[in-house]
Protein backbone atom coordinates (compact mmCIF):
# COMPACT_ATOMS: atom_id res chain seq x y z
CA UNK A 1 0.00 0.00 0.00
CA UNK A 2 1.22 3.29 -0.58
CA UNK A 3 2.32 5.63 2.37
CA UNK A 4 0.59 8.73 1.22
CA UNK A 5 -2.71 7.77 2.55
CA UNK A 6 -4.34 10.24 4.76
CA UNK A 7 -5.88 8.63 8.29
CA UNK A 8 -8.06 9.21 10.89
CA UNK A 9 -8.25 7.49 14.75
CA UNK A 10 -11.14 7.77 16.30
CA UNK A 11 -11.64 7.59 20.11
CA UNK A 12 -14.66 5.95 21.71
CA UNK A 13 -15.76 5.96 25.35
CA UNK A 14 -17.82 2.76 26.20
CA UNK A 15 -17.86 0.84 29.46
CA UNK A 16 -17.49 -2.75 29.68
CA UNK A 17 -21.00 -4.06 30.01
CA UNK A 18 -21.45 -2.17 26.55
CA UNK A 19 -18.47 -2.16 24.56
CA UNK A 20 -19.94 -5.08 22.49
CA UNK A 21 -23.71 -3.47 21.66
CA UNK A 22 -20.82 -0.80 20.86
CA UNK A 23 -18.77 -2.43 18.67
CA UNK A 24 -21.92 -3.88 16.79
CA UNK A 25 -23.30 -0.32 16.18
CA UNK A 26 -20.51 1.31 14.72
CA UNK A 27 -19.20 -1.48 12.98
CA UNK A 28 -22.37 -1.65 11.33
CA UNK A 29 -22.36 2.12 10.54
CA UNK A 30 -18.54 1.74 9.03
CA UNK A 31 -19.91 -1.62 7.04
CA UNK A 32 -22.77 -0.02 5.68
CA UNK A 33 -21.92 3.94 5.30
CA UNK A 34 -18.40 4.95 5.40
CA UNK A 35 -16.48 2.35 3.65
CA UNK A 36 -18.86 2.89 0.76
CA UNK A 37 -18.12 6.18 0.37
CA UNK A 38 -15.83 7.81 -2.15
CA UNK A 39 -11.77 7.03 -1.21
CA UNK A 40 -12.15 4.94 1.59
CA UNK A 41 -9.43 2.47 1.50
CA UNK A 42 -9.61 0.75 4.60
CA UNK A 43 -10.28 0.60 8.55
CA UNK A 44 -9.76 -1.33 11.82
CA UNK A 45 -11.94 -1.80 14.62
CA UNK A 46 -10.57 -2.70 17.99
CA UNK A 47 -12.21 -2.51 21.39
CA UNK A 48 -10.09 -2.22 24.50
CA UNK A 49 -9.75 -5.22 26.59
CA UNK A 50 -11.01 -3.54 29.75
CA UNK A 51 -14.09 -2.65 28.11
CA UNK A 52 -13.75 1.14 28.21
CA UNK A 53 -13.02 2.22 24.66
CA UNK A 54 -13.50 1.48 21.31
CA UNK A 55 -10.81 2.82 18.69
CA UNK A 56 -11.66 3.05 14.73
CA UNK A 57 -8.42 3.77 12.62
CA UNK A 58 -9.49 4.37 8.90
CA UNK A 59 -7.74 5.15 5.61
CA UNK A 60 -8.60 7.78 3.19
CA UNK A 61 -7.10 8.09 -0.40
CA UNK A 62 -6.66 11.57 0.68
CA UNK A 63 -7.85 14.08 2.95
CA UNK A 64 -10.72 15.78 0.49
CA UNK A 65 -12.40 12.18 0.40
CA UNK A 66 -12.33 12.27 3.93
CA UNK A 67 -13.98 15.97 4.31
CA UNK A 68 -16.70 14.62 1.80
CA UNK A 69 -17.40 11.64 3.99
CA UNK A 70 -17.58 13.77 6.39
CA UNK A 71 -19.66 16.39 5.19
CA UNK A 72 -22.41 13.41 4.08
CA UNK A 73 -22.02 11.83 7.86
CA UNK A 74 -23.46 14.54 9.22
CA UNK A 75 -26.88 14.04 8.18
CA UNK A 76 -26.67 10.03 8.67
CA UNK A 77 -29.57 9.05 10.82
CA UNK A 78 -26.63 7.25 13.06
CA UNK A 79 -24.78 10.62 14.15
CA UNK A 80 -26.91 10.66 17.32
CA UNK A 81 -25.97 7.27 18.09
CA UNK A 82 -22.35 7.85 17.29
CA UNK A 83 -22.25 11.00 19.59
CA UNK A 84 -23.37 9.11 22.87
CA UNK A 85 -19.79 7.42 22.66
CA UNK A 86 -18.19 10.60 22.97
CA UNK A 87 -15.75 10.37 19.74
CA UNK A 88 -12.81 12.21 19.98
CA UNK A 89 -10.29 12.25 16.27
CA UNK A 90 -7.30 12.95 15.42
CA UNK A 91 -5.92 13.22 11.80
CA UNK A 92 -2.70 11.85 11.10
CA UNK A 93 -0.51 11.75 8.09
CA UNK A 94 1.83 8.15 7.92
CA UNK A 95 5.67 9.38 8.42
CA UNK A 96 7.19 5.60 8.36
CA UNK A 97 6.47 2.26 7.86
CA UNK A 98 8.22 -0.47 9.84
Amino acid sequence: MSNNYFTVIVNFETRADTQNEALEKIGAYVESFLSQQPGFVESHLSGSLDGTSIVHYARWKDETDFAAAGEKARSHPDLPMLMAYQPSAQRHTLWKSF
